[in-house]
């Protein structure tokens, strides 16, 4: 019995590939895009193609979904995908850029959310998975509100995931390293409007990384779809596994989150006498 995916943001990089990849194992995929001319190349592998603005209000969010239960069937796998990455110091960023990267990023990911899970919890079954990101794990210069964003997501997720669970609804947050796709160029990265140069010192180097590494990032896209796949059909190498609340994706990911994970671990070893001094008198430990 083919399952049903909606993914969005599907116009390039990981949704696309994705939506291929699902396409090619005879799944009825559900593609999103402001765009929807974007994806008419995909129609020979059978994907449907839908218009979909994340930043769209409920109500339209609401109609679009409900369309697609109407006419293609009940949703069984979601994946949030949407996103972009502002780059800019924190200094510099307005505040109409840090409503617009968070709009995008994580509140239109709760909006489809909210459209989609009432008939999920009705079926007591589903899947859901959104989109993170390795930048979750640590602040990046020039990146700051970026990683902010998505370490919301991570935190939510696992909220979520556990409010979903009486529900038999599997809720997972990808994150991924850096994949080899256009999301460093053009229209997914955008740049503040406001420089100020003295911060130049503390942020070109991450600046100079992003242009560095833009189109040549380590990670494989077609490899890393074809393992979220498998992830999230529970098929393959995968099989027989249970998804984790967060799941890195990509060799770069082990270290990147290991090093995260050993800096937190060293600050609790180093800190521990003096940060856990606090208890009440009466607290017995």
């Amino acid at each position: 019995m083919p399952r049903v995916w909606f993914i969005t943001g599907c116009s390039s990089g990981f949704g696309r590939q994705l939506a291929i990849t699902a396409a090619q194992n005879k799944d009825i995929v559900v593609a999103t895009s402001r765009d929807p001319s974007k994806l008419a190349d995909l129609a020979p592998l059978g994907v449907i193609a839908k218009k979909l603005d994340v930043q769209a209000n409920d109500a339209e969010i609401k109609t679009v979904i409900d369309d697609v239960m109407s006419t293609v069937g009940p949703i069984d796998i979601l994946v949030n995908n949407a996103g972009y990455i502002l780059e800019g110091a924190v200094e510099e960023v307005s505040h109409q850029e840090i409503l617009d990267q968070f709009d995008v990023n994580v509140f239109s990911q709760i909006r489809v959310l909210q459209a989609v899970l009432p008939s999920m919890r009705a079926r007591k079954s589903g899947l859901v998975a959104n989109l993170g990101s390795i930048g979750g794990w640590s602040g990046v210069p020039a990146a700051g509100l970026y990683c902010a964003s998505k370490a919301a997501i991570a935190l939510y997720t696992e909220a979520l995931r556990v409010e979903m669970n009486p529900f038999n609804i599997e809720v997972t947050c990808i994150e991924p390293g850096y994949f080899r796709t256009n999301f460093l160029t053009g229209n997914h990265k955008v740049t503040a409007k406001k420089r100020i140069p003295e911060l130049d010192c503390a942020i070109q180097s991450s600046r100079d990384a992003f242009a560095a590494y833009s189109l040549n990032q380590p990670g494989d896209p077609v490899k890393g779809a074809q393992v979220l796949f498998e992830v999230l059909t529970k098929t393959g190498r995968c099989e027989g596994r249970s998804i984790p609340g967060r799941l890195a994706l990509g060799r770069d990911s082990l270290s990147i989150i290991g090093d995260s994970v050993a800096r937190e671990q060293g600050m609790l070893d180093g800190w521990k006498n003096i940060v856990g001094s606090t208890d009440c008198d009466d607290v017995n430990v």
